[in-house]
Formats: C-alpha cells, sequence, structure tokens
C-alpha cells in the first residue's frame, strides 16, 4: 500500500526505510561497464572483462551502494510515489564491506528541509542515509535531493479502453 505525498509533507526527523534490495552480478557489470565505456559500447576488446561472472561475497563498488539505497528508498512505500533528484552528495563513509547478494536495506533520516511557497510541487532535502546489511551499518553519506511531485498516472481516454476491450 502506497499513500501519495506531496514535497511539503516531508518534517525533519522523519525517518523513511527502503524494502530489502541486493545488488546483483548485472548491476555490478552494467556500472562498470558504464563506468569505462560510458555509455558507448564500441571498444569490443573491453567486454570479456564485463562478462566475467561474479561470485557472491565480492566487493561492491562504493558509487552502486549509494544508486542503489536511493533507488531502493524511491521505490518504497515511504516517498508516496515521490521522486528524488540528487542534488549534492557527500563523502560515502564506508564502515564495512558491502558485499554481491547481500540482503540490504536503507534508512535516510531528513535532517533539513527547504522550500519556497511559489514551489509547492517541489522541495529539497538534506539527508543521512545509512545502509545497512545484517543487522550491521555498513555506510553512510550525507546526499541533497530535490523532492517533486509523483507524476500523474496515466488515464486511458473512454474512446481508448473500449478500443482496447475491442481488441
Amino acid at each position: 500500500f502506497m499513500s501519495n505525498r506531496s514535497p511539503s509533507s516531508f518534517g525533519v526527523g522523519e525517518v523513511l526505510f527502503s524494502s530489502e534490495f541486493r545488488i546483483t552480478p548485472q548491476d555490478v557489470a552494467g556500472w562498470d561497464r558504464a563506468e569505462v565505456l560510458g555509455g558507448r559500447d564500441d571498444r569490443p576488446g573491453f567486454r570479456p572483462h564485463f562478462e566475467r561472472p561474479l561470485v557472491a561475497g565480492s566487493p561492491v563498488p562504493e558509487g552502486l551502494v549509494l544508486a542503489r539505497a536511493l533507488d531502493a528508498l524511491e521505490h518504497s512505500g515511504g516517498l508516496g510515489g515521490c521522486v528524488l533528484e540528487p542534488t549534492s552528495l557527500g563523502k560515502l563513509r564506508v564502515l564495512g564491506q558491502v558485499s554481491l547478494g547481500e540482503r540490504l536495506t536503507t534508512a535516510a533520516t531528513i535532517r533539513y528541509r527547504s522550500q519556497r511557497p511559489s514551489e509547492g510541487s517541489r522541495c529539497f532535502l538534506t539527508l543521512t542515509i545509512e545502509v545497512r546489511g545484517d543487522g550491521r551499518k555498513l555506510a553512510e553519506v550525507e546526499v541533497g535531493v530535490e523532492v517533486r511531485e509523483p507524476a500523474p498516472a496515466p488515464v486511458l481516454s473512454f474512446e481508448r479502453r473500449c478500443w482496447d476491450q475491442a481488441a
């Protein structure tokens, strides 16, 4: 169950939680490929490096840990469909190794909130994000984000629905 929220509904001191997530070998391979190729896949000599299978327990790149933590928060019910757009990033403090395939969760505490009265559809938050695994804190970082309203769900016109049902 996910309730809709507006950007102005987030308060300082509020804690947002993600559901459990894992970082897969495909996540790491995609991350590595993007780091080296920058969206270009015209260098076939690099492919064998990326196609080597990773094993459970392998270390995960710090940037990928943060990206997946933000993604997990954004897809949790606590944001009510609101969209997070990172605007600033502090130094990721690693307190323990994040391993491939490990069960992870994220908790984000809202430390600061800023919103102009004329901008009701967005606000800016400073979050302290903790990545936890196996009951211990593995990493922590402070992130500035812009919070935007959820995109409205597409509404099919009556004619379109009738056409789809007839097909």
